[in-house]
């Protein structure tokens, strides 16, 4: 199966990424690429969870003050 280019575009795969996946011939390399996409994604997800954490605890601590 062809991947949708720009449905992969949309969800943030470069340029490179894209044509990487689209030179595959299985689909099973095209999941495996996808997946590891999927991975930093969430990867990226919990980093941003952690931050977020952050700020709502300093602003509970300046709440107390």
């Amino acid at each position: 199966m062809k991947p949708d280019i720009y449905s992969l575009a949309k969800v943030g795969l470069s340029e490179e990424e894209i044509n990487e996946i689209s030179r595959c011939k299985g689909k099973e390399m095209q999941i495996r690429m996808l997946r590891k996409y999927r991975y930093r994604l969430l990867d990226e997800i919990h980093e941003k969870q952690q931050s977020l954490d952050e700020v709502d605890y300093m602003i509970s601590k300046i709440k107390e003050l």
